[in-house]
């Protein structure tokens, strides 16, 4: 497998299922060198079969990111395997993320849960992997966040407020990396699972009223349109964009 990401090394977190998998399958359909880093291994495994199965090189690592030791592993394993590190993805979020909540509702722990996963995480990352990605000479640190952060929801607001929060450590990371040559940006994405398509077929109205908010007249598909675009953003064709929070989501945000 050849590409322009040949004999870079990149880790995601949660790559075990969705839009993770699919940024990580892009990657390696690039060239790049994937370690899936996730919190049941069986699911990295997968991923990184359907890597090696098209010709790619991938290593799962079992790392609950919200640890900082668990965070270093991972990335002391992506130097041991592939000689270096050059983007980092950080992808994961809480099972709780999804889950509407009213304020009076939440607890701390449901707090504590999801600010680990967003923020606790991509501070622990960034930590682990500066050095790394200052020596690669063009390093990438992407965080996937969410238009939520952006417009503001009242449907989680735990939600809302963390990924409101990672654009705001997008922005200082950017301006503190950006001499040593390390872009970052988030990326705000809509994709459509499997799940999600299979309940839209069998709902024509639900169907119709979720088209209506993309201008694009569909929802993206977590590979071929997320997970293309956000490799993209990796190669050098994008050296020059930092700081920036990408909406890719076929024009939703637009609407909002």
């Amino acid at each position: 497998m050849t590409g322009v990401l040949d004999g870079k090394a990149a880790i995601v977190t949660g790559a075990g299922a969705g839009i993770g998998r699919a940024i990580a399958l892009a990657l390696a359909a690039l060239g790049a060198n994937v370690v899936a880093a996730v919190r049941r291994s069986n699911t990295g495994e997968e991923t990184a079969a359907l890597i090696k199965a098209e010709g790619g090189h991938a290593i799962a690592v079992q790392a609950d990111v919200a640890q900082e030791l668990a965070v270093q592993h991972a990335i002391d394993q992506a130097l041991a395997q592939f000689g270096g590190l050059d983007i980092v993805i950080h992808n994961a979020s809480s099972g709780l993320s999804g889950t509407p909540a009213a304020l009076a509702a939440i607890t701390d722990q449901m707090w504590d849960e999801q600010a680990s996963v967003a923020l606790d995480a991509a501070y622990h990352l960034a930590r682990a992997s500066f050095t790394p990605l200052k020596e690669s000479g063009g390093g990438r640190y992407i965080i996937l966040t969410s238009s939520q952060g952006l417009h503001g929801s009242a449907r989680n607001p735990v939600y809302t407020a963390v990924k409101g929060a990672q654009r705001g450590f997008i922005k200082a990371l950017a301006h503190e990396w950006g001499p040593y040559g390390i872009t970052v940006n988030g990326v705000a994405p809509a994709a459509l699972s499997d799940a999600a398509a299979a309940y839209l077929a069998s709902n024509p109205a639900q169907r119709d009223a979720a088209l209506a908010q993309f201008p694009l007249g569909r929802i993206g598909d977590p590979r071929t349109d997320v997970g293309a675009a956000i490799a993209a953003l990796c190669t050098d064709d994008f050296r020059y964009v930092t700081g920036q929070t990408l909406c890719i989501d076929g024009g939703a945000f637009t609407l909002q």
